[in-house]
């Protein structure tokens, strides 16, 4: 029978990107933007288009909070990377989900449609926790974790672009096809979505 005979798992890397574009909800400020000099300057919209503000933008985003509200925890663009993620969008998916033994896997993930607490007028707490597993092909569990990772943040922002880097080290596991399961749980909200990578260890 495969098994594992040690499971080692790496330290974790949680980042979150902050890409908060455009001002707070309820921001009435023009749209400007500033110049070398400190001075305002007013932004010219291209030709034919008419000129939006901060407040049309502050509209938009508003109503993406409604429908991210509504929203069960999801996760997208979830993947194998070649190298460690510093910054939302910024991954370099892996060409291959075969590593060699001893290889570290190096995931990346966005969880979606997780919960803000507004714990006072304009601040919000969000975060998540992680467990992992792996698992054989046809579903049974070779070791795992629960809430290997914990991150919880407060911002004044609604934040939305929150990522995991995510770096899982197996040691003393037989050459095979296997699956990374993730679950990501909402720390806030009641939701949870589990995420499942196949990948092979290669014969030396």
């Amino acid at each position: 029978m495969n098994r594992l005979i040690a499971l080692v798992v790496s330290p974790l890397v949680v980042s979150c990107g902050f890409f908060t574009l455009g001002a707070p909800y309820g921001h009435t400020a023009e749209n400007h933007f500033f110049s070398q000099s400190g001075k305002a300057s007013v932004a010219k919209p291209a030709d034919g288009q008419t000129a939006a503000t901060l407040t049309t933008l502050g509209d938009a985003e508003n109503a993406v909070i409604d429908v991210w509200k509504r929203l069960p925890l999801t996760a997208r663009n979830v993947m194998f990377v070649s190298q460690k993620t510093n910054a939302y969008g910024g991954y370099e998916k892996r060409a291959s989900n075969a590593f060699a033994a001893g290889e570290n896997l190096l995931s990346y993930v966005e969880p979606i449609g997780y919960k803000w607490e507004e714990t006072s007028p304009g601040t919000f707490k969000f975060g998540v926790t992680t467990d992992f597993e792996i698992l054989t092909t046809d579903g049974k569990a070779l070791g795992g974790q629960r809430a290997f990772q914990n991150i919880e943040f407060t911002t004044h922002y609604r934040n939305r672009e929150l990522f995991l880097s995510l770096s899982i080290s197996l040691d003393g596991i037989k050459p095979g096809n296997y699956v990374l399961a993730y679950d990501i749980h909402d720390k806030f909200g009641a939701g949870k979505v589990r995420t499942e990578q196949p990948f092979t260890i290669k014969a030396p």
